[in-house]
């Protein structure tokens, strides 16, 4: 990534706001999920398992195919059980949540799908969704709703490999473990949990990452990228003399645009309009 210099206030001023992000901040999320194990205790409470294993944290990036637009998923990971896990944080009930769940999931099925000559549709992988919203998506204040597809006029169950999880943050949850989960994720004290270990210890890590000593950007915020930038490009006129300097600033900030989007910091359609160009043209700077 670009390094981009920020101003002793810009720098105070983001520390500030990065402390008192609390894990619903979706960059802060996806920092903590970088920990298996942070991952697994979450998992473990949210889906009543005691033995469950997360086998690896998958690492994040947004799709690049023509064929998707362009997401960011907060936090993937591959269970022991062969199980793919997508979990989301979601502040605002806008953009509609649960059309963004079905996304998600066909994203990840194809992602994760035999690619060969051989496919088989009874190979495509199983699929986890759950959202952490800070609302309730439907309105009656149960701490966790999970979908089931049923037939209708009937209890049959028409199992698609596929659980789709809501987990309501506004609900006052009655299981201790829950109640715990809910505290560390939408309190900005830093929690030391027994149940949550890791997750408890990565949440007080993070908040000495937001950037580095050498003031370059850690990439953990989309405004403060976009200060950064702008503060750039302002000293690079003014040390510049050669008309060639605008040039170089327009490149410079073409390539932090990219790497940033490679990263998996920002989602296609920022980095287009960011840019002001199509999407085609988008693809052929990230190839």
């Amino acid at each position: 990534m670009e390094n981009i210099v920020l101003s002793e206030e810009k720098i105070k001023k983001y520390k500030k706001k990065f402390r008192s992000a609390t894990l619903m901040d979706d960059m802060k999320f996806r920092k903590v999920c970088e920990s298996k194990e942070a991952i697994q205790e979450i998992l473990r409470v949210v889906l009543r398992d005691n033995n469950l294993k997360v086998l690896e944290s998958l690492k994040q990036r947004s799709e690049e195919e023509p064929i998707f637009h362009g997401v960011i998923l907060d936090c993937r990971c591959k269970l022991k059980t062969g199980e793919i896990v997508n979990i989301e944080v979601q502040v605002a009930s806008n953009d509609n949540p649960i059309y963004r769940m079905r996304y998600n999931e066909a994203m990840l099925t194809i992602e994760n799908s035999p690619k060969s000559k051989i496919f088989k549709y009874k190979n495509i992988p199983k699929i986890i969704l759950i959202m952490f919203c800070e609302f309730d998506i439907f309105s009656i204040r149960k701490p966790i709703y999970e979908i089931d597809r049923i037939v209708r006029g009937t209890k049959i169950k028409a199992d698609d490999g596929v659980r789709e999880i809501y987990v309501n943050l506004k609900a006052k949850a009655t299981d201790k473990k829950l109640k715990s989960l809910f505290k560390i994720m939408t309190t900005i004290k830093e929690v030391d949990d027994k149940t949550f270990p890791t997750l408890s210890r990565k949440k007080i890590e993070i908040n000495d990452m937001y950037i580095g000593g050498d003031r370059n950007m850690a990439g953990l915020d989309l405004m403060m990228y976009k200060d950064g930038l702008r503060e750039g490009r302002a000293e690079g006129r003014e040390e510049g003399r050669a008309e060639g300097v605008q040039q170089g600033v327009q490149q410079g900030e073409i390539s932090a645009i990219v790497k940033l989007y490679k990263n998996g910091l920002i989602k296609i359609e920022d980095a287009i309009k960011m840019l002001n160009i199509s999407n085609e043209k988008f693809l052929q700077l990230i190839k």
